[in-house]
Parts: structure tokens; sequence; C-alpha cells
């Protein structure tokens, strides 16, 4: 993570011009498309900012469009974890957040520049959601950092919740073995280059018929990396990658996703149940770390809050 990027805002800023300043006045030049709503540790937010992210979560929300007050709180929030996270050197580098970007685009079937076209047609903008992207996984890093030993989860604390649940975990837990393939794209590269490397990808992952037919496949190809196997098991899966992988046949690739280091295929070679150990007992352990890390997270926010200065307009 690199050191912090300063987050977008109109400026207001005082001129003062040859004549004014001989008579000690000064212009305060202050669009009034852009006023300054709040100020959060001299920071302002405008009223772009709060139009821009009112359609960003209105879209986010499906329709439901939030109130003024909950976007300018929000705003503030997003400010004060930035501020938070620079201090620590904790904020997520310009690449990371591009690439937490294209990857939502990409899930929406969508290239980063279409994706920032969608965004500023619905009237918000890909700075916006960038921005929100930024604090989001600043914090998440932070609040993670600063309680993982408050957070900690015990088996009886785990066998407590499963019983109140009346859930037996009977579902037995999958490990799989893994190999990815990486078709590099070089930093900066523009969404043409990005969607030749995707296409790429896909043609390979077309062609995967086995993972030792499919690797030799790829180490064949121009830039292209291929990664020693791996082995997760299910409980080291969001849901949304163990669906992927349950519905990946073995010895075909998935969909490929964009990374910080390029566009990238993952095979399932082979999966196998682990005896003894099931899915449920891991979610409710990850359900349970979550409930206390938000608990805590909560707190913290509320601490920066009250050390902060936030001033309302």
């Amino acid at each position: 993570m690199s050191s912090l990027l300063a987050v977008w805002r109109t400026k207001v800023r005082i001129v003062c011009l040859g004549a004014a300043v001989m008579a000690g006045a000064c212009a305060l030049a202050s669009p009034a498309s852009a006023q300054v709503v709040a100020l959060v540790n001299g920071e302002p937010i405008t009223t772009l900012d709060v139009a821009h992210r009112t359609r960003l979560l209105t879209l986010i929300n499906q329709g439901r469009t939030p109130g003024r007050k909950d976007v300018v709180e929000e705003l503030v929030d997003e400010r004060l974890k930035l501020r938070e996270a620079a201090k620590f050197g904790a904020v997520p580098a310009d690449s990371e957040v591009d690439t937490a970007f294209a990857n939502v685009a990409g899930r929406a079937r969508m290239s980063a520049d279409q994706f920032s076209q969608m965004l500023n047609a619905q009237g918000s903008n890909a700075r916006s959601f960038k921005n929100r992207l930024r604090a989001d996984i600043a914090w998440n890093g932070l609040v993670r950092a600063r309680y993982k030993v408050v957070a900690q989860v015990g088996d009886k604390d785990v066998a407590v919740a499963l019983d109140a649940r009346k859930q037996s975990g009977a579902k037995q837990m999958t490990e799989y073995t893994l190999r990815q393939v990486v078709f590099v794209v070089p930093r900066g590269a523009s969404d043409a280059v990005i969607d030749t490397r995707r296409r790429e990808a896909e043609a390979l992952r077309s062609r995967f018929q086995g993972c030792d037919e499919g690797i030799a496949a790829a180490r064949g190809l121009r830039e292209v990396v291929v990664r020693a196997p791996i082995r997760k098991t299910s409980a080291d899966l969001t849901p949304a990658l163990r669906d992927l992988f349950n519905n990946t046949p073995d010895g075909k690739a998935a969909a490929p996703e964009r990374t910080e280091a390029g566009v990238e295929l993952v095979a399932v070679c082979s999966r196998r149940d682990l005896a003894g150990q099931t899915v449920a007992h891991n979610e409710i352990r990850q359900e349970l770390v979550s409930e206390r890390l938000q608990t805590q997270a909560q707190r913290y926010i509320a601490e920066l809050r009250r050390a902060a200065l936030i001033e309302y307009r």
C-alpha cells in the first residue's frame, strides 16, 4: 500500500490580485455548483461530492435514493477513514483500487472505461466509486490489523452458535487443488490491451481439457505466468468463490478475472472431501469474527469522530 492519494475535492480558493491586495481585499472563488457543505479536519465535502455519491448509492441500492444526511455522513466517515489509514501508511495504491474497480466492471460484463461511462451517464462518476473502494479497502485492513486478537473465536463459541441455530454442520468441507495462469498486463495499460488479454485467456479456457494439457498450452503462450499448484478448502473461500469452483468441473478453468498482475485464469485440477471437517462450522466461525470486527469498527469510527473537527454548513 502506498501513501495517501489526495481525495478529489473542489477547493475554495482566495484569489488576491494586484490592486485588491494593495487595498487589503480578497475575492472568494467558489462555484455555486460546488458549495462546501461540511469540513472534516479542514477538508471540504462539496455539493458535487454529495450529488455524485447520492447517484452512486442509488445505483447500488437498486433505485432507492438515500437521504442527504446519510450521504453526507458517509462522506464524513470516508474522509476520517482515509486520514486514519494515512497515519499508518495503509492507504491502498492506485493500482490496487484500479484493479478492484476493474473487477467490479468485469462482473458487470464491462470494461473499466465502459463502467466509467455508465456511471457518468447515471449522474455519478468513477472518482466517487474509487474513493469509496479506497476507503473500504483501507478501513477493512485497519480494523483487522487492530482488532484481530479481540475478534478471535474459539471452538466453544462456534459450538454454542451452531447449537443456537440448530445446525448440525454435516456438510463436508472440500479441498481444491488449483492452478493459476496469469496473462500479464503492463501497469497503466489501456482497456483495449486488457480486453485483448482477456480474450486470450478465454481462448485458453476453451481449450482446457485437463490441467496437464491446459497448463502445457499456457506455458507456450507469450507473457503468461503459470503459478505453482495451491490447495484451498471451501472454508478458505468466500461463498461466491466456493460456488464458482463447485460449478467448475475438474480439469476446467473458471472465467478469467482482472487482477493487479493482469488477467487471471484459475483452473480446478481436483477436489476431495475432508473427513470430519464441516463447512457450517467454519462459516459460523467466520460470521462470528465478522460480527466482532463490525462491532469494533463502529467503536473505532466513533472514536475518530469524537477526535475530529467536523463542521456542517
